[in-house]
């Protein structure tokens, strides 16, 4: 007697969970991003907001702890594109604690309350590569004929899970935050890949490269009653 078993990805999803508790902003038309694009995704030291600025959810918590937390972790709650959600208003950038819970995913602990063996590093530290890159040595080392490239690849320190620097993020127009509002609409998600620790300083620079091709995310559903679903953002299923 045997046993197979089938797996693929998921129908598109359009309720997501897991997402990091910051928005990036896109212009009111929807302007496309653009798939193998840095963007350098940071909060505006002025009044104003533009698109490619970040600004920070209060939805993983009010405190920068929990902002920590969330970028770390991925917070958890799900939310559908046309959702509500409080951001934080408060003053300063909380640039300490974007940049911890960003570099935690490669493996940089510094300064953090995070928890290696709680918010694990990726299983590729390696900074100042792409998407592609990544991508083709996922998995080096544990699949046979796959060697660790290491112009491409670097271990961490401790153990990692593959795909940690694939983050989930809220599309928010850039209309919405105008006139001091502090709650947004989400208008969709994209997936970026942090090529990337956050830099140090006050701006807690993010480089992320937005990603086109159909992942599987690992946390998402697709809810019947919910709008069209994301036909990018899958998550991984057993069919038989």
């Amino acid at each position: 007697m045997s046993a197979t078993a089938t797996a693929g990805l998921s129908v598109p999803l359009n309720n997501f969970c897991g997402f990091i508790p910051l928005s990036v902003l896109i212009d009111a038309d929807l302007t496309k991003l653009i798939p193998g694009t840095v963007y350098t995704i940071r909060a505006g030291s002025g009044s104003t907001v533009s698109p490619g600025d970040y600004q920070i959810l209060a939805v993983a918590g009010p405190g920068g702890v929990d902002v920590g937390f969330g970028i770390g972790a991925g917070v958890d709650a799900c939310a559908k594109p046309g959702d509500v959600y409080q951001i934080d208003c408060k003053p300063g950038l909380t640039a300490g604690k974007v940049r911890t819970g960003i570099n935690s995913r490669f493996d940089d602990y510094g300064g953090s309350q995070l928890d290696p063996t709680l918010e694990p590093p990726d299983t590729n530290v390696k900074e100042n590569i792409t998407w592609n890159d990544y991508s083709k040595y996922l998995g080096c080392g544990r699949v046979a004929g796959l060697s660790c490239n290491p112009t491409y690849v670097t271990a961490p320190a401790h153990t990692g899970v593959d795909m940690r620097r694939v983050v989930l993020i809220p599309l928010v127009k850039v209309t919405e935050f105008e006139q001091g509002r502090c709650e947004v609409k989400f208008s969709r998600f994209g997936a970026f890949f942090l090529r990337t620790k956050a830099s140090n300083g006050s701006g807690g620079d993010i480089q992320a490269e937005y990603i086109e091709d159909r992942l599987a995310i690992g946390k998402g559903t697709y809810d019947p009653n919910g709008g069209v679903g994301d036909p990018l953002l899958a998550v991984p299923v057993l069919y038989k």
